[in-house]
């Protein structure tokens, strides 16, 4: 033992220098093979000790346990040390701490700190531009920052949060039927707007049910309660524009959506939808474009059914009505039904290889005078495969026909490849081939979007597939 102790303070000298070596302490003090030799001897204690010590707590487990064992049922020893506590004790105890807590006075509802009082904000911006063969629009051969949109977010309340949406607008007219000769204005017009402003009541005692007071996008369909930065493609499908509006139809009003019990439909994710609003749209709107509330308010309607085929399929299918008034006139009356249908598809191994495929179908009926009704239809579909964490490919097929002219139409196809850097910085080239009814248009189109602040994350069927 000795021998070993020597070898291991004869390493430890070794590598502490060779001056040490020369120069050893004097002689009235231990000697550094004596220091390290104490100090193994402390270390083997300790061990032992602790040996010890778990032995003996080991040996106390096992008394414990044959006690306990040798307990009967009808048994009525007891350790002297350890005195039974009965089932009544421990109620006994229970009862006089939940006296004790509700004796106490109960905490507010909700903390608010200083910082609780910002919202959270976020700054959007949408920079896109196009070369195209169609050099009569002045809606095309342009760059330029289209939009920049201003979201604020907050929890007003336990049971409810509000959002703001305060889009900051640079526009030039670039209508989906061009023709020759239609007069188009070339100017560039600056505006901003109140896109959504709503207060979102989500738990007020009525399970399932989720009301939203304020201006918001109207639920009809999928794809028109996306804002432009979260299109999957540059431009705004021709359905939508034909028979919602340029970018989307926005309306104020009451907006009530109930999840149906799993059980009232065979375990099934149902969700319904009514809004109630007050008509007016806006003034480039084809469809709802009322100055003020004319004769009763209008009406939207959205059932939504989800359901998943496996572990790497869901689909959701929709149905969508909106009634309304047209042209300022309660007598002109706008009726549009709607079906959607969105698919996806998640690669089980993560790699990545994910599919998305969205469409949509609408019919109106819609008077344009009050002695002229048009009857009209249109459709779009998107396709898009995800490539590798960051690329994305698609294509986007369009027809429609004039949502207040059934004798006009017009069709396009739109391959797009789109590049995230991030959530926050995106790049996108789309390809489109316009025609029909319309001025014949091939148009590259780019997009840049950028995004910094706190934003909400995009619903999962809009853009990343």
């Amino acid at each position: 033992m000795r021998l070993h102790k020597l070898l291991l303070g004869a390493t430890i000298v070794a590598t502490g220098g060779v001056a040490a070596a020369q120069d050893p302490p004097p002689t009235t003090q231990p000697s550094r093979i004596d220091r390290l030799e104490q100090r193994v001897d402390q270390l083997e204690n300790t061990v032992k000790s602790r040996d010890a010590e778990i032995k003996s707590r080991d040996a106390e487990i096992d008394r414990l346990n044959r006690e306990l064992g040798n307990r009967g049922p009808g048994s009525q020893s007891q350790p002297a040390s350890q005195p039974e506590v009965g089932l009544g004790d421990i109620d006994k105890t229970t009862q006089e701490m939940l006296k004790d807590i509700q004796s106490k006075e109960a905490p507010p509802a909700i903390l608010r700190f200083p910082a609780n009082f910002n919202p959270n904000f976020a700054v959007i911006s949408d920079f896109a531009g196009s070369a195209s063969s169609d050099h009569s629009n002045p809606g095309l051969n342009r760059f330029d920052l289209r939009e920049v949109e201003l979201d604020l977010r907050a929890a007003v309340d336990p049971r409810a949060d509000a959002v703001v949406i305060l889009p900051i607008d640079r526009d030039v007219e670039n209508p989906l039927f061009f023709t020759d000769t239609t007069p188009v204005n070339g100017a560039v017009t600056t505006s901003i707007s109140i896109e959504e402003a709503y207060v979102n009541l989500h738990d007020f005692g009525v399970p399932n049910l989720i009301v939203q007071l304020g201006r918001f996008h109207v639920h009809f369909g999928r794809w028109n309660l996306l804002h432009l930065h979260a299109w999957p493609t540059v431009d705004n499908a021709f359905v939508v524009q034909s028979f919602l509006g340029p970018e989307s139809l926005v309306d104020s009003g009451v907006s009530f959506d109930y999840l149906l019990p799993p059980q009232w439909v065979g375990n099934q994710a149902v969700e319904l939808t009514a809004q109630i609003t007050s008509g007016e749209g806006e003034s480039d709107d084809p469809v709802i474009n009322n100055d003020a509330l004319i004769g009763p308010p209008g009406l939207v309607l959205h059932a939504l059914w989800n359901h998943d085929i496996g572990q790497d399929w869901n689909f959701e299918w929709g149905g969508s009505y909106l009634y309304g008034h047209h042209n300022d006139d309660s007598k002109q009356y706008a009726n549009v039904f709607g079906t959607d249908l969105t698919v996806m598809r998640r690669d089980p191994t993560g790699r990545f290889n994910n599919q998305f495929f969205q469409s949509e179908v609408m019919y109106g009926n819609v008077d344009q005078g009050r002695d002229n009704p048009q009857h009209s239809w249109g459709a779009f579909m998107v396709a898009q495969q995800q490539i590798n964490r960051d690329w994305y490919a698609g294509v986007r097929l369009d027809w429609t026909e004039n949502a207040v002219n059934e004798h006009q139409e017009v069709w396009g196809v739109s391959p797009y490849v789109t590049w995230y850097w991030s959530e926050f910085l995106m790049f996108r080239l789309e390809y489109q081939h316009k025609d029909g009814d319309v001025q014949r248009a091939d148009t590259l189109y780019f997009q840049c979007d950028f995004v910094f602040g706190a934003h909400p994350p995009h619903p999962y069927w809009s853009v990343k597939g």
